[in-house]
């Protein structure tokens, strides 16, 4: 015993260590809630750039990009060396698209959604089938590891999630 005496002062002060901040940034992911909008409403809008790209669909000489639980991005590819991007059809909850014909079909939170498209200045719902699916509400992403940010219910539904820079996050998986 009177051996390791002599060790005593080295590991008191290794247990001495002086306060650390816990503030830092870190890249993760952040809850995409829907708050007091109407979840349901299908509408065209103005390019926007594209952040969380998903599935990719091809038809007559125009790209549909999905926007993970945002919408799809159409792109004029009439020049593949030269793609111009055109609209953007909001929809809420979509991962998912399908075309036949003019008519794109996409998952709208709960709701499957026939949109005619033929007029890309003029959309109209066609048709929907409410309830199809499940609103799977989780308090982490799936399939994710690493930051991210908790979910605060007071916020609204999350419907979503996506990558972004976060301040001092508390949550880990």
């Amino acid at each position: 015993m009177k051996n390791l005496l002599w060790l005593l002062p080295f590991l008191l002060c290794a247990c001495l260590t002086p306060e650390s901040s816990n503030d830092f940034e870190e890249t993760g992911m952040r809850p995409i809630y829907l708050q007091g909008e109407a979840w349901d409403a299908i509408s065209i809008q103005e390019a926007q750039p594209i952040k969380n790209l998903g599935k990719i669909y091809y038809k007559d000489n125009h790209i549909y990009v999905n926007e993970v639980n945002k919408g799809i991005h159409v792109i004029d590819n009439n020049d593949p060396y030269n793609p111009v991007p055109l609209k953007f059809i909001k929809i809420w909850g979509s991962k998912d698209i399908a075309i036949q014909g003019n008519i794109l079909y996409a998952d709208n939170l709960t709701d499957l959604v026939a949109v005619d498209i033929s007029d890309l200045n003029n959309i109209v719902v066609t048709k929907r089938v409410t309830e199809l699916y499940g609103l799977e509400q989780s308090s982490y992403p799936e399939n994710y590891q690493g930051y991210f940010e908790c979910v605060d219910p007071t916020k609204g539904t999350v419907i979503g999630w996506e990558e972004a820079e976060l301040f001092s996050p508390e949550c880990f998986r």
